[in-house]
């Protein structure tokens, strides 16, 4: 089998059992709320510390994978701690005295184990396919992601309706552990070594390419990142209030279920779609029209009611939003050096991407904790939605980026 397509399937199920637990506390929060004591603004509070927990991290975490050259085992290890997080919330419902330090010990947990994936998997990528092919190489591989989004969701909740919380949530943490093992098997071919190699032989210039800094990309980094955390302030902020707006829409957990599941596997098509999207057209010009699409589609999902028009608003919604992985790193791959990737890749995703998102749930928590509507709550995120779009001519194009690349060079 050749090195792409191992790559590719063995971090696929890696997105895939890592995006899967994306939605898993957002999933629970329908269930959390309902026990006695236990408030919505406390859980909001929960999901901002996973989230500050995985940004932050994701920096150390990428430095360190750019220097041991041990990336599938390093994949493996925030999948267990992932794994391990998942049987602790089902612990969460037997103590149910200790559940708020319960909730807190596995946010943590899930905080620490989301922050290895994403940067890695799309550093695995863009090393075995090149800069050209790995955006799209991202699209299918985030299809995956968006495959695990959609059905961990729905799969928790006929797991809890049938076994029971404990059991239930049991299930998709003995699947997350089996899924961790498959996964460091898989990649135990990957050594950077071999691709940097190669990427040495095939340029003519080795002795300029050894003088290319990492703070010679760093102006284009953070304004990516800039207009990334905004961005997700509004992406993040929100989607973690979803389940709980549905059930309060439907008046129904399966009702909710089924919306959510159903319209994350609309991302399934659009990840490898906008991935295609930015090899052909670049990273700027894919960041402006799912930013534009994402904004106007959440502001129609607010005003609809019936389940069949908010699953279908949704499902666009979601095609256009949760495309990051390719557009975001594919667009970083482009115009970052392979061996700056891990770390480029983490300031883009884990601080933009989830420590933005972070500051938008606790946003919203504020909002909730003074007693604004969960409904008009999402409205004022809008507002960063918006901005995030008003700073997108800041962003270079695919062309100037990799002229400055071969400047550097």
């Amino acid at each position: 089998m050749k090195d792409t397509t191992r790559s590719l399937i063995f971090t696929s199920l890696g997105h895939f059992t890592n995006d899967g637990n994306f939605l898993l506390f957002p999933t629970l929060i329908a269930y959390y709320k309902l026990i006695p004591g236990v408030s919505l603004p406390l859980l909001g509070t929960m999901a901002i510390i996973y989230n500050i927990i995985s940004g932050f991290l994701g920096s150390p975490i990428g430095k360190i994978a750019d220097r041991i050259n041990h990336d599938g085992l390093l994949i493996f290890a925030g999948i267990f701690i992932e794994a391990s997080s998942v049987m602790l919330f089902g612990l969460s419902f037997v103590f149910i005295k200790y559940i708020d330090y319960t909730i807190l010990t596995a946010s943590v947990m899930l905080g620490v184990g989301q922050a290895f994936y994403h940067p890695i998997g799309a550093s695995i990528l863009a090393f075995t396919y090149g800069k050209e092919k790995s955006p799209l190489a991202m699209g299918y591989n985030g299809s995956f992601g968006s495959l695990g989004r959609s059905l961990i969701p729905i799969m928790l909740v006929y797991s809890i309706d049938f076994f029971g919380h404990v059991n239930g949530i049991f299930i998709i943490g003995v699947y997350t552990f089996a899924s961790g093992f498959i996964i460091l098997g898989g990649l135990s071919f990957f050594n950077r070594n071999r691709y940097n190699l190669k990427a040495m032989n095939s340029n003519k210039n080795i002795k300029s390419q050894k003088n290319i800094k990492f703070r010679d990309y760093s102006k284009f980094l953070y304004i990516l990142a800039l207009i990334v955390f905004v961005r997700s302030m509004f992406l993040v902020g929100t989607v973690t209030f979803v389940p709980d707006y549905l059930d309060n829409v439907l008046h129904s957990t399966i009702l909710m279920g089924y919306v959510t599941s159903i319209s994350f596997l609309s991302a399934v098509i659009g990840q490898p779609y906008f991935g295609s999207m930015v090899r052909k057209h670049g990273g700027k010009f894919t960041i402006a029209i799912t930013s534009i699409i994402s904004t106007v589609f959440f502001g129609i999902f607010l005003l609809v009611r019936s389940f069949d028009l908010l699953t279908l608003i949704y499902m666009i919604y979601v095609f256009a939003a949760f495309s990051g992985f390719p557009v975001l790193l594919g667009y970083v791959a482009q115009v970052i050096p392979t061996e700056f990737s891990t770390q480029s890749n983490a300031l883009i995703w884990s601080f933009g991407n989830i420590v933005g998102g972070s500051a938008g749930i606790a946003l919203v928590t504020l909002l909730l904790y003074v007693h604004v509507t969960l409904y008009d709550s999402m409205v004022y995120m809008l507002i960063f939605a918006v901005l995030s779009v008003v700073l997108l001519p800041l962003l270079p194009s695919k062309t100037s980026g990799q002229e400055k690349q071969g400047a550097a060079a």
